[in-house]
């Protein structure tokens, strides 16, 4: 008889939490309350609203209850240039969604931009942001490449040099490009006290050195080598 009982329960319980779902989520209920405008707000210089609207447009007479917000974020962050999206709902019937826009601070590789969080996004159109420093590696060490490139260029501004290009590829070697023509070749073992030794050093190679292009290898535990780029 008890457990009768619970089975009745459950029922009771079950036909019920349909029953509110019903009222709230179907088109014939007269609760149902359809989703019938969206605002969507963010500085944009070069995402194009258009892409966005495209997907927004498409939740229109959905469920204000139950249209999944967290699919129509994902939806929205798989677009080229958006960093972040927040969507909400906001009574009576609509939904409020706010961007962020992708901020490059580098190129990378043939296609790609990278933000400052180290996040490698792609564009159509890189044209525009043929300053930036152009960076070359694996996906997975971008984040590495970014934070070194900081570090690198913070060392070298004590001598007057801006980077072009870093490189690091899965020999562990960084190839620097510099602005000047100049090139750099460091390992990663002790790579920041070989790149002080040769900062440290710089001033004292000769004039006709300095004033030409060169490359400068690093990737020795006792001093550097000097040569003429190939």
């Amino acid at each position: 008889m008890k457990r009768f009982i619970l089975i009745v329960v459950f029922l009771v319980v079950l036909l019920g939490a349909w029953g509110v779902s019903w009222l709230f989520t179907d088109k014939e209920s007269p609760l149902f309350k359809p989703i019938a405008h969206y605002e969507l707000t963010g500085k944009f210089v070069y995402f194009q609203p258009e892409e966005a609207n495209q997907i927004l447009e498409r939740y229109l007479g959905e469920s204000f209850w139950s249209v999944e917000l967290s699919k129509i974020q994902t939806e929205l962050i798989g677009l080229n240039w958006i960093s972040q999206a927040v969507v909400r709902r906001h009574w009576p019937n609509q939904i409020s969604v706010s961007i962020e826009e992708q901020v490059p601070v580098a190129r990378w590789g043939e296609r790609g931009l990278i933000n400052q969080s180290g996040e490698v996004f792609f564009s159509e159109n890189r044209a525009g942001f043929e300053h930036l420093v152009h960076l070359n590696g694996e996906l997975s060490e971008s984040v590495k490449v970014l934070t070194s490139l900081k570090r690198f260029q913070e060392k070298l501004d004590l001598i007057g040099f801006g980077i072009l290009s870093l490189s690091y590829r899965m020999d562990e070697v960084w190839r620097i490009a510099l602005l000047n023509g100049s090139q750099i070749v460091l390992d990663t073992k002790e790579s920041h006290h070989k790149l002080d030794r040769f900062i440290a050093a710089y001033p004292q190679l000769a004039n006709a050195l300095r004033k030409s292009p060169q490359v400068y290898d690093l990737r020795y535990s006792n001093g550097f080598i000097v040569g003429e780029p190939p």
